[in-house]
């Protein structure tokens, strides 16, 4: 059993093994959808391209024959609903894009916040390296490494300085094979830290190597700068007692340095745009303000209920586009 009634009965330890348990499975489950919802959208994106490509190319076509052949009511009729189905299509892929674009981010955030669970937490450890007395290829976990070589600087003698020669990204086998020819060298050490970072110390060179999935999480509101940006809309965050939310310039020459200049829309979820991606629930509510910051509608976004964070983020990103385009010439 799981309920709070159960764990308030368990020892500490195991409260805390199984609340880990328990959150391994949530962000498990996170995974496998938002790497199933991924994909379709990479998919669906890919589809809506093609078939776009192929109506362009039918109405190319008839624009050749209307050039070759004298005028007929039925060829102009269909070059105005190719350009209609073309016009329909068009939103549909800003759409998808949008819902892609999210759709990243959330499947990215799920596979960090789940690494995390077997790392330390960096408020309370120190990052400190520990050599290791064997190395064996099994303290490699991440799916890959960045990879960065250091000599030393021959401009820096009598001092030792080290130069950056090779920055770049290998995947875990490659990164196993390279650890284990270095660890049966002579006079080389390799060091790991509480978060996985691996590291060569040997005589004129240095190498680093940080787990690709170390990266802090994704927040919700960096799905929504994702979906946003597809549809051209830059986003940037705001705080005020402790709430959050995203400021929506609808003039794309407003900067960061003041976003609120001008119409612009504020939004946020539950007060935040900060909640780990996975733990997005409430959807988000933007709102239209004035250059003054008053406040002048809602928008309705039409997110279905239970909808996911990248679904929630798409249809907020295109009532966004709505609204700007029917009343703002951008």
């Amino acid at each position: 059993m799981t309920s709070p009634q159960h764990l308030a009965h368990l020892s500490t330890s195991a409260r805390a093994h199984a609340t880990r348990t328990i959150e391994r499975t949530r962000l498990n489950n996170a995974v496998v959808a938002t790497e199933k919802e991924y994909d379709e959208s990479r998919r669906r994106v890919h589809d809506l391209h093609q078939e776009i490509e192929h109506i362009q190319a039918a109405a190319d076509k008839l624009a050749t024959n209307r050039l070759l052949f004298p005028p007929s009511p039925e060829t102009a009729e269909e070059c105005i609903a190719l350009a209609k189905e073309k016009d329909g299509l068009e939103g549909e892929r800003w759409f998808a894009a949008a819902f892609n674009a999210a759709a990243q981010v959330a499947h990215e955030s799920a596979k960090l916040e789940r690494a995390w669970l077997d790392r330390p937490n960096p408020r309370t450890v120190l990052g400190l390296a520990a050599p290791l007395p064997t190395f064996t290829p099994r303290v490699m976990t991440a799916p890959g490494y960045v990879v960065t070589v250091l000599h030393p600087d021959p401009h820096s003698r009598p001092a030792l300085h080290f130069r950056e020669v090779y920055h770049g990204t290998v995947r875990r086998s490659r990164a196993r094979t390279m650890l284990k020819s270095w660890a049966a060298q002579e006079q080389t050490y390799v060091l790991r830290d509480p978060f996985g970072r691996l590291y060569v110390a040997a005589p004129n060179m240095r190498l680093e190597l940080t787990p690709t999935d170390l990266a802090p999480a994704h927040t919700n509101g960096d799905a929504l700068k994702a979906a946003l940006a597809a549809y051209g809309f830059a986003a940037y965050e705001d705080t005020e007692g402790g709430h959050t939310w995203l400021v929506v310039p609808l003039d794309p020459h407003v900067t960061e340095d003041s976003p609120s200049v001008g119409i612009h829309i504020r939004v946020n979820a539950a007060d935040t745009v900060n909640l780990p991606a996975s733990q997005h629930r409430d959807t988000w509510g933007p709102s239209v303000y004035d250059q003054d910051g008053e406040y002048l509608d809602t928008l309705n976004t039409g997110t279905p209920d239970n909808a996911s964070l990248a679904l929630d983020c798409a249809h907020t990103a295109r009532a966004v586009a709505d609204y700007a385009r029917l009343t703002v010439q951008r």
